[in-house]
C-alpha cells in the first residue's frame, strides 16, 4: 500500500470516528489496576471486541 493511500485511509477512519459512524465493539473496560486481567483476556483470545484500560 502506498503512503498516500495509507494516509487517505487513516483520514477516512478518523472522520468516521469523529462523526460517530465508527463505533468499535468493547468487550471489557477495566481499571488500570486490572491490567494483568486485561492481558489474560487478550492472550486467551476470549475477547469479542476491544479490551480497554481506564485511568
Amino acid at each position: 500500500m502506498s503512503r498516500e493511500l495509507y494516509e487517505r485511509h487513516g483520514r477516512e477512519l478518523w472522520d468516521l470516528a469523529r462523526s460517530g459512524r465508527l463505533r468499535p465493539t468493547v468487550h471489557a473496560a477495566l481499571p488500570l489496576a486490572e491490567a494483568a486481567r486485561a492481558h489474560e483476556i487478550i492472550e486467551s483470545r476470549a475477547n469479542l471486541g476491544k479490551v480497554v484500560l481506564l485511568p
